[in-house]
């Protein structure tokens, strides 16, 4: 599993609050257990003082075909406010735990803290 950020575009887009500033941590997994169905997430703690996650809701990193290998998803992270500017976070970590589900077996919990890898760049087909 690999992590990587993005800051949104525009402070208070989603807010409302123009002092506001957040972006996403986007998780990348790829699975090397053809058993693996999905991962869920339910606690995500970046650690770095400035940042919060607030995870309303698990995130599910699905496999759901047998040639499905590769999958991810997002959640929002803010900036404290009483925070210098922030403007890279390649090789930060962060914190999760959550469940490993495969098929015909019983769920697997687990805790890992994964390093920030680098920019969200969108591949193009």
């Amino acid at each position: 599993m690999t992590i990587s950020y993005m800051f949104q575009e525009r402070p208070g887009q989603y807010s409302g609050d123009r002092n506001a500033r957040s972006g996403v941590f986007v998780f990348e997994a790829e699975r090397n257990d053809e058993k693996l169905k999905n991962i869920v997430i339910r606690k995500v703690k970046p650690l770095h003082s400035a940042l919060d996650v607030n995870l309303e809701q698990i995130l599910v990193i699905p496999f759901g075909r047998k040639d499905h290998t590769k999958s991810d998803v997002s959640v929002r992270f803010k900036v404290n406010r009483a925070t210098p500017k922030i403007t890279d976070l390649t090789g930060g970590r962060v914190s999760i735990s959550g469940v490993l589900n495969f098929e015909e077996g019983r769920p697997e919990s687990f805790t890992a803290t994964v390093f920030i890898s680098d920019l969200y760049q969108k591949a193009e087909a």
